[in-house]
């Protein structure tokens, strides 16, 4: 009787597993894609103000601005090969805006049905 009970609740536990399990590895998936976003918002966040940095002692020089973001984001280890790099400068005494926008492709995103996310950020600084 009591040999039956146990065998009774092993196969419980199995069940349960098997229901719980793609759950938690969905979520799990789901922590790791928003790590790795978060991770890549941070490195262009960066090369943006890199940029832009670079774009106060050269402020002509817009294919020199877009090399430095894309040499700042590939020393952190993002590839920002696809990304779009639009600098805005409006001239001496005001600001020159150094915007990065990039398509992170998603690891679970054949699951959820989004196989991109836009990302984007943007420093500014003047120039003198």
């Amino acid at each position: 009787m009591r040999a039956q009970r146990r065998t009774r609740e092993a196969g419980a536990n199995v069940i349960e597993a098997a229901l719980v399990l793609p759950l938690l590895l969905l979520i799990l998936g789901g922590v790791v894609d928003l790590g790795r976003s978060y991770h890549t918002y941070i490195v262009m966040l960066n090369a943006a103000r890199e940029g832009a940095r670079y774009a106060v002692t050269s402020p002509g020089d817009t294919s020199g601005i877009q090399a430095k973001v894309m040499i700042e984001a590939s020393d952190s280890g993002v590839d920002l090969s696809t990304a779009v790099i639009t600098v805005n400068n409006q001239g001496q005494g005001n600001p020159v805006r150094v915007t990065v926008q990039f398509d992170f492709p998603l690891l679970m995103g054949g699951i959820i049905g989004y196989p991109t996310i836009s990302l984007q950020t943007s420093a500014a600084f003047r120039v003198f």
